[in-house]
């Protein structure tokens, strides 16, 4: 079952001025307009009806962060390469500090937390209703959450808890410790009323998924450190938040372990399952436009698929395509791998015109025209995948498609070419499956934003894997590989035949290994550029792994600092009267 949030709204508009400087902004799309013109906005909040409406436009705000290109989540990452679009991953380093993209993310930020701040302030005006102190604890723990989103990019930010009808010009910077302080003493706060995840479902912000982010937050601070790359921020980490992490990554495991594989648990019609405790909601009841008010995320992460001539394929953008050290980080008996990336392409496949990649899901016993191989693959191993299939099935298949540095076939042509120059090439390699939205629908809608698969924020298997960090930080590699154990107890994670190759031991666990493990259960859910950043490797990581060809002093800025933040947006810092510093490395 899908749940939405749907807004009745007269005069939003004026709620979104934003800290920083940000000018007022015309309405979102995300609002259903309210035909009631006679009402004034500010009588109609002091109603239950309308208090509950301007609720309800705080979580449509959530779509707008999920709505746009990821490059604040994944630009500069070691996982992504450019795909057709060239030259878009790594200008992530060689940014001008007027980026559109990066103000956009800003913006959308700040949009959300004036809604926060608009529910808290007339949460004391309104009618008292039942569920007054539960919006009000979803106000604090969802603005808490768009400043955890903003300090992980930007570090200190200016940090607003007022309610304002006009531009405000004068908003200083807060120290990363206030920050976070604050971060942390919101979502504490929130979580008496909260109601747990199986009453509010994963529509909602409820107890489960603040103990989730607080378990995050800990240990995203017990990194700051100054250590490494890190010695750019400030110091403020302290001595129990690994603990803390793992203390709040158990209260959301309680005993339970994922019981559905990936691809059941992203499959668009299971959408409503355990492993999510909290999610931004798509749904064609809550947006205005259908085929531009959907998810970005399923236009990521593949090769270009080409466009209106190919009506039955996604709409890939062309921006961010898998690199070969990211199919390398799956082990051969990882089932995950499979479950993650669309390795069979149906259709005639003579032109990109003629192929059919939803045929996969809605025609499966169609015919396959090109079959990209695992990395592991050996020529037995394909053709143990071909025997797996009818005769009718492979009986017009035209390339087997091995994921190889050198010498892979690029279907668009049938030559040999290296993989990373088939990432420039329809259909050159694999995309991503794990968040295709196949309904007829979202097909017929073709368009980069028309998904409506609905974006995890928080769930189980992260939260294993938070816990292993932890308790690797915490000096305990033996209980850091037991949860990876037991996270690996997911149905079809671990093949018949590797339970022993995929069993980890203590002495095996290290950051690396943490890493590599995110990598596999988190592939393409806009976590890595934190992940690495959070763990001193961004700078590491890029220049050992990545496959475009970078100039490595782009990583530093004049001043000789990483760029391991992202610049802090011109305009804020021009409209900004308070005396307000651009970051290290953007100087």
């Amino acid at each position: 079952m899908k749940y939405f949030h749907s807004i009745k709204a007269t005069a939003i508009c004026g709620l979104l001025t934003v800290a920083g400087g940000l000018a007022t902004t015309s309405c979102s799309n995300f609002l259903d307009q309210d035909t009631r013109t006679d009402v004034k906005t500010d009588e109609f909040y002091k109603t239950a009806t309308g208090f509950e409406s301007l609720t309800n436009a705080m979580y449509s705000s959530l779509r707008s962060i999920y709505n746009i290109q990821p490059h604040v989540f994944v630009g500069g990452a070691d996982l992504y390469g450019d795909g057709k679009s060239e030259s878009v991953v790594y200008t992530y380093y060689t940014l001008t500090t007027d980026d559109s993209g990066i103000l956009k993310f800003y913006t959308n930020c700040y949009k959300g937390i004036q809604l926060c701040n608009a529910v808290l302030y007339y949460s004391e005006l309104t009618e008292k209703s039942t569920v007054l102190d539960q919006y009000v604890a979803e106000a604090r723990a969802i603005r808490a959450w768009y400043y955890f989103q903003l300090v992980q990019q930007f570090g200190g930010v200016p940090i607003t808890t007022d309610y304002y009808t006009a531009a405000q010009m004068n908003f200083e910077r807060a120290s990363l410790k206030e920050c976070y302080d604050f971060i942390i003493s919101e979502f504490q706060a929130a979580v008496p009323h909260l109601l747990d995840r199986k009453t509010a479902t994963a529509a909602r912000i409820n107890k489960e998924a603040v103990y989730f982010l607080l378990a995050k937050v800990y240990l995203t601070r017990g990194w700051l450190n100054g250590q490494g790359d890190e010695s750019i921020e400030e110091n403020i980490a302290e001595s129990g938040d690994f603990v803390n992490a793992q203390k709040y990554a158990d209260l959301v495991i309680d005993g339970k372990y994922p019981s559905i594989s990936i691809e059941d648990a992203f499959d668009i019609n299971n959408e409503a399952c355990d492993e999510f405790y909290w999610t931004v909601q798509f749904s064609y009841d809550a947006v205005q436009s259908p085929s531009s008010d959907g998810s970005y995320q399923m236009a990521q992460f593949g090769a270009y698929l080409g466009g209106s001539e190919c009506p039955n394929n996604k709409a890939i953008d062309g921006n961010y395509c898998p690199t070969l050290w990211a199919h390398q980080q799956f082990a051969r008996g990882d089932g995950r791998y499979e479950q993650t990336f669309m390795f069979e392409f149906h259709g005639d496949g003579s032109t990109t015109a003629k192929t059919s990649y939803f045929d996969f899901y809605n025609n499966p016993e169609s015919n396959i025209c090109y079959y990209y191989a695992p990395w592991w693959a050996t020529d037995a191993d394909i053709e143990a995948w071909r025997a797996s299939k009818s005769a009718s099935q492979v009986a017009g298949l035209r390339y087997i498609c091995k994921t190889i540095a050198d010498g892979g076939i690029a279907p668009s042509n049938g030559s040999p070419e290296t993989y990373k120059n088939r990432r420039h090439m329809d259909v050159g390699v694999p995309c991503v499956r794990k968040f295709d939205d196949y309904t007829a629908t979202s097909i017929a809608n073709r368009n980069s934003t028309c998904s409506m698969h609905d974006v995890s924020l928080a769930r189980l298997g992260e939260a294993y894997l938070i816990a292993a960090e932890a308790a690797l930080m915490n000096g305990s590699a033996g209980q850091a590989a037991n949860y990876i154990n037991f996270l690996r107890k997911r149905p079809g994670t671990v093949k018949e035949g590797y339970e022993a190759d995929m069993k980890v031991t203590d002495s095996q666990v290290d950051i690396d290994f943490i890493l590599r493990e995110r990598a596999c259960e988190l592939f393409g859910e806009y976590v890595r550029w934190t992940d690495l950043k959070r763990t001193h490797n961004l700078i590491s990581y890029v220049k050992a792994h990545q496959e475009d060809v970078i100039d490595e002093a782009n990583l530093y800025g004049h001043d000789g600092k990483p760029r391991i933040l992202r610049p802090y947006p011109q305009d804020a810092l021009d409209l900004n009267q308070s005396d307000v510093e651009q970051n290290p490395g953007w100087n």
